[in-house]
């Protein structure tokens, strides 16, 4: 029925293949991203944990932003998009969520079959729909 990503935020690992692989597949301009990926952690910058040595929690979020277009050209070719892809930890997965057999719906049972959260950023985000994340948190 309608087209989602999937992304298991236990397999990203923050290495921004997404938003790199978007970048250069659509030739955006050097401050233009489709995709960013945000850092879970104590918030004082990029890439810094939380909580205090031993017990350091960090981890990634793809955020995708309104623009991104699910690489319509790409799909009209039968090829994936261009972020799953291209991820080197298999976290993202796109497909109808209709449809049992699409990746979407193979990945999304995978990781309800293992009781992680499942969820959908608020509307305040103002990202795209049709995002759904998974985390054991």
């Amino acid at each position: 029925m309608a087209k989602k990503m999937f992304v298991d935020l236990e397999r990203c690992i923050g290495c921004w293949t997404c938003a790199m692989s978007c970048k250069m597949d659509h030739d955006l301009a050097d401050d233009e991203y489709r995709v960013t990926v945000r850092t879970n952690g104590s918030g004082a910058g990029i890439d810094r944990p939380q909580g205090v040595y031993p017990n350091l929690r960090m981890s990634w979020q793809p955020i995708y932003q309104k623009s991104c277009t699910w690489c319509a050209e790409r799909l009209a070719q039968g090829l994936p998009t261009m972020c799953e892809y291209a991820c080197p930890t298999e976290a993202l997965a796109f497909g109808d969520d209709a449809d049992p057999e699409s990746p979407y719906s193979q990945a999304l049972a995978r990781c309800v079959g293992r009781h992680y959260h499942v969820f959908e950023l608020p509307a305040y985000e103002n990202s795209r729909d049709g995002v759904v994340y998974a985390t054991r948190a």
